[in-house]
């Protein structure tokens, strides 16, 4: 690591602990900007460039501690040894459910259609399950559970 501050967590380089909340968060980041700010050192492009790292190192982890799902994400990789956040990570993480139905469903949207699908075909209205399982697709074209279900539907409406 070519940087000093690559050696911290964000914790650290806020000054706060694992436990600090959402305010205390907040209020480290302020003091840290007061102490940090690129436009405090004009006089000397060295310092300027090392402070502008180190701040940009400080807003990162102000924002990803101030967000809930991020700031979990990141105490996760930091039990691994990741010091920093990583968007690839959050985007492994983010939440695929296997719902009622036997369909795994990435998207809130896809989840919300299958869910009045799946009422529907409780209900044999075959039209309105139809209908949200076209919606639900809309929403993740490329789930092969979602085209599975929605062909069983159809050939209830053949055999109805």
């Amino acid at each position: 690591m070519s940087d000093p501050a690559d050696r911290y967590d964000y914790y650290q380089v806020l000054d706060v602990t694992p436990v600090a909340s959402s305010d205390e968060i907040r209020t480290a980041f302020h003091r840290f900007a007061r102490e940090h700010h690129p436009d405090n050192f004009t006089g000397s492009p060295e310092e300027a460039a090392r402070h502008t790292e180190r701040y940009q190192l400080g807003s990162e982890a102000y924002r990803i501690l101030l967000d809930p799902m991020k700031r979990k994400l990141y105490n996760e990789g930091l039990e691994k040894g990741l010091l920093r956040y990583s968007e690839d990570r959050a985007e492994e993480k983010r939440r695929t459910i296997r719902v009622p139905g036997g369909v795994t469903l990435r998207s809130g949207k896809a989840r919300a259609f299958f869910s009045r699908a799946l009422r529907a075909i409780k209900s044999e209205d075959w039209a309105q399950a139809k209908l949200n399982l076209k919606m639900a697709i809309q929403n993740e074209p490329d789930n092969d559970d979602l085209r599975a279900k929605l062909e069983e539907v159809l050939q209830r409406m053949k055999s109805g």
